[in-house]
């Protein structure tokens, strides 16, 4: 694990990155709500990195949003978040520019990472555990034709598998949902990694030779 500090609009971003023998593309995760404690350690975003890493063989960047950690600035309300996604996003394809660019967000996260793909024009969008009650119907309908998979727990306290699966059918997502799982995964990483990998799979994420 490399750390690594990225520059934000706001000032410097704290940042972890999780590099492959030979990186075939780049990945970035964002974490959920800073205010109720969500950094890049959160289990679920430390998951979705590895993935990208161990399964996918991406450059895998998770990073703390301003105010996190040893991040510079405040919070705002998810503008600013997002603004973050972008800057990070660019500084990673500088670095690794050749082969597909995966993004993701678990909670708030997905919220913001849903906006930033509008802008970084992702391969891939995955969606984790998503607060459905605060996604606007035309924020995921701006995502319709793009490459989205998403992954909730089936007991999700901000977004019930049943309704994510029913929003994900109609705007023409890739969707699954973890048996038994709460919005944290508690107990269920396991499932979570393995419905994952299925999903970005399914998405054209077959691993190295497919991308080299």
């Amino acid at each position: 694990m490399i750390s690594l500090t990225m520059p934000g609009p706001v000032g410097p971003l704290e940042a972890l990155l999780r590099l492959p023998p030979h990186p075939a593309g780049t990945a970035v995760v964002a974490h959920p709500h800073p205010l109720f404690g969500g950094t890049m350690h959160t289990k679920v975003v430390h998951r979705a990195a590895k993935l990208f890493a161990d399964r996918f063989h991406l450059a895998a960047y998770r990073f703390n949003f301003r105010g996190v950690g040893a991040s510079e600035g405040s919070y705002d309300d998810g503008r600013g978040e997002t603004d973050d996604i972008v800057a990070a996003v660019r500084f990673a394809r500088e670095r690794y520019a050749a082969g597909p660019l995966a993004l993701a967000g678990f909670s708030f996260g997905s919220l913001c990472a849903a906006r930033a793909a509008l802008v970084v024009e992702p391969d891939v969008l995955l969606l984790i555990g998503v607060p459905s009650d605060r996604w606007a119907e035309e924020e995921a309908r701006a995502l319709e034709g793009r490459n989205v998979v998403w992954v909730q727990g089936a007991e999700d306290q901000f977004g019930p598998g049943q309704i994510a699966l029913e929003t994900a059918a109609r705007h023409g997502f890739r969707a699954a949902v973890v048996p038994g799982a709460d919005h944290f995964f508690t107990g269920r990483l396991d499932a979570f990694e393995k419905v994952a990998s299925g999903l970005l799979a399914q998405a054209g994420f077959a691993g190295t030779k497919a991308h080299a």
